[in-house]
């Protein structure tokens, strides 16, 4: 998708050249672009003069989220995050570039908080760059809610798969949980610091973006983020319960397992020393004898049951 500006009108919103973007700079103008190498962010870096370090972060795309003060613009880092598959989060790195009455947005390809974004920004809803900044980044915060509420539903039905399950799902099953424990911590470390960045809108440092009543806006966007940090947070440590109290259960199974083993091995040590007494082939030792023979088995059984009884007893057996 090409770069597209869209400019802000007395009574409509129009889409204009990117190049222009430096002679309306009267109005409230966005100029989106989907590509971080191309020749329109080359154009809109040196018409703006945007800071190089900026530039060089919009196109690196490893950055996590920050806010930097420049000399006349300032630099935001904030993250859109989709479900490209069920299972699957893919997160984009969105760079925005913040003006007088301009904002530039840089990422790769497309996310859908853009669409919906311009839809009100056509429509005339956001007049201004502040409102269109809150937009963006209440637009993406929404929409960690679905992707945060899938992966607890993944939670819970692994939590069922483990916990009652069959025993031949739950090498899957804790398969799968390790590694949604691993995208919850992926995706915290990717929004967690969002909150840094809502601080500093919260607080109004930035002079260009001190409208009347705007800062409560962005107070509300803080607080969504919060809640989305709250949840992934109650989820990892859910999932970390589900794991131990798993591990937990196989061990107090072989404790059960090696207990009744040892009990056992204990009886038969029992009669193992019996029988081997008699089997020292001493000259004294009437092994033809039937009597004897009877007793010794008496003995043997007597041992082995009293053995067993008082192992059933103390609960070892």
């Amino acid at each position: 998708m090409p770069a597209r500006l869209l400019v802000k009108e007395s009574t409509q919103t129009t889409e204009r050249p990117p190049e222009d973007l430096s002679e309306l700079r009267d109005r409230p103008c966005w100029l989106d672009i989907s590509d971080p190498q191309s020749k329109d962010f080359a154009l809109a870096a040196s018409e703006l003069n945007l800071h190089p370090l900026a530039v060089e972060d919009a196109q690196q795309r490893h950055e996590r989220p920050k806010i930097d003060q420049y000399d006349d613009h300032y630099f935001l880092v904030f993250y859109a995050l989709q479900e490209a598959s069920p299972g699957v989060v893919r997160e984009i790195a969105i760079s925005i570039f913040m003006k007088q009455n301009a904002i530039v947005t840089v990422h790769e390809g497309d996310f859908a908080a853009r669409a919906i974004v311009e839809k009100r920004f056509r429509e005339g809803k956001l007049q201004t760059t502040g409102l269109l900044l809150h937009a963006l980044l209440d637009t993406m915060v929404d929409q960690y809610f679905p992707i945060v509420d899938t992966l607890g539903d993944r939670v819970e039905l692994l939590e069922t798969l483990i916990v009652g399950g069959e025993q031949r799902d739950y090498d899957t099953s804790i398969r799968e949980l390790f590694e949604l424990k691993r995208d919850l911590l992926r995706i915290r470390h990717l929004i967690a610091p969002e909150r840094d960045v809502l601080t500093v809108l919260v607080r109004g440092d930035i002079l260009e973006l001190r409208e009347s009543g705007r800062r409560a806006y962005y107070q509300d966007v803080y607080d969504h983020l919060s809640r989305v940090t709250d949840e992934i947070d109650t989820f990892r440590e859910l999932t970390s319960n589900v794991i131990d109290a798993h591990l937990a259960s196989i061990s107090n199974r072989l404790n059960e397992v090696v207990k009744v083993l040892t009990s056992i091995a204990t009886v038969l040590l029992v009669l193992t020393a019996v029988t081997g007494f008699f089997g020292q082939n001493w000259k004294f030792i009437p092994y033809d004898s039937e009597p004897l023979f009877l007793a010794t088995m008496i003995f043997m059984v007597a041992v082995a049951a009293g053995t067993a009884f008082y192992f059933r007893r103390k609960g070892w057996l």
